[in-house]
Order: structure tokens, then C-alpha cells, then sequence
């Protein structure tokens, strides 16, 4: 994970948001974060 990945990932951790990436592998270890990929069907 880089440095912006883990801001990213925090800021949604600290409010609570969905995360709306196309990224969704650099993600989905962090359980307690909601993942959208507006992508996929």
C-alpha cells in the first residue's frame, strides 16, 4: 500500500464512508472498509 492509498483508506476509516475506487485489491484487507467498484456490472 502507498502512502496515498493509506490516507485514503484512513480518511474512510475516520468518517465512517464507502470507499469508491477502481482499486479494490490494495483495499480489501481492511475489513472495517465499505469497497465500491463503480466498474464492475
Amino acid at each position: 500500500m502507498t502512502l496515498g492509498d493509506a490516507i485514503i483508506a484512513a480518511t474512510a476509516l475516520v468518517y465512517g464512508i464507502t470507499l469508491v475506487t477502481r482499486n479494490i485489491d490494495d483495499f480489501r484487507w481492511i475489513a472495517e472498509i465499505t469497497l465500491i467498484n463503480p466498474f464492475e456490472a
